[in-house]
């Protein structure tokens, strides 16, 4: 199998590591650093079997493949690029990375916070929906936010960021890979937090001064890059 990322930049990822450390032996996983998205696409369909998209290239994905599910058209990005036959197929395993923490951790009942709207955002929310959360979501762009929940049909709440209270959750995902501002008003405490950049973190230290508890992000790269490997791969490797 020829494998690789594609994305803007690439440079930083950590999947071929995840890729030669949980598939040994299971073919190649290439680093495509493209700027266009048309050119990163032509470059997977004229030589690799399977993709991983990186940003900023999730949601440009969605609208080139057949989406594998339900939770796919819902979050309307996809992170996996796989040939299937005639077809191209689109998977998110951001979504099924989360899914799986937040089921692992008994999260189900609980109110969670997600703190973004890109594709990660999208995908923890319609996650930690099917988890089983209370979940809401806030963002820079209150629009964006609300335009994504009102067609998803999710039972989601839309909070302005100006007018969050961690005090009503029990879980935060941290999903902009810049610190907010209005971060600075933000106390952690008793919280459990998952924070997507795992390359650039902004939360960590934060969150553990508060008296938070900090997932960092390799655990969800992690999570989501075994899920995706079993997706991309014609010979599933047992990997945990």
């Amino acid at each position: 199998m020829k494998l690789g990322i594609i994305g803007n930049p690439v440079s930083h990822s950590q999947s071929p590591k995840l890729f030669a450390e949980l598939c040994p032996g299971q073919g190649t996983y290439d680093k495509i650093e493209e700027p266009d998205f048309e050119k990163a696409y032509a470059r997977f369909l004229s030589d690799y079997d399977a993709v991983n998209v990186t940003m900023p290239f999730k949601e440009l994905a969605y609208y080139k493949c057949k989406p594998d599910s339900d939770a796919v058209r819902t979050i309307k990005a996809v992170n996996i690029l796989k040939k299937e036959g005639d077809k191209v197929v689109g998977y998110n395993s951001d979504y099924l990375g989360v899914r799986d923490i937040l089921e692992k951790d008994g999260a189900a009942g609980k109110s969670l916070l997600v703190v973004g709207c890109g594709g990660a955002a999208k995908a923890a929310a319609v996650a930690a929906v099917d988890a089983g959360c209370k979940v809401a979501m806030t963002n820079r762009s209150y629009e964006k936010c609300y335009s994504f929940v009102r067609h998803s049909n999710l039972d989601i709440d839309v909070l302005e960021l100006k007018d969050v209270s961690l005090a009503r959750f029990e879980y935060v995902i941290y999903a902009i890979p810049a610190p907010l501002e209005e971060l600075s008003g933000w106390n952690f405490a008793g919280k459990r937090v998952l924070e997507a950049n795992y390359a650039n973190p902004c939360l960590s230290g934060r969150v553990v001064a508060d008296g938070g508890e900090y997932i960092e992000g390799i655990v969800w790269l992690r999570a989501q890059a075994v899920a995706g490997f079993r997706i991309m791969l014609l010979t599933l490797p047992d990997i945990e």
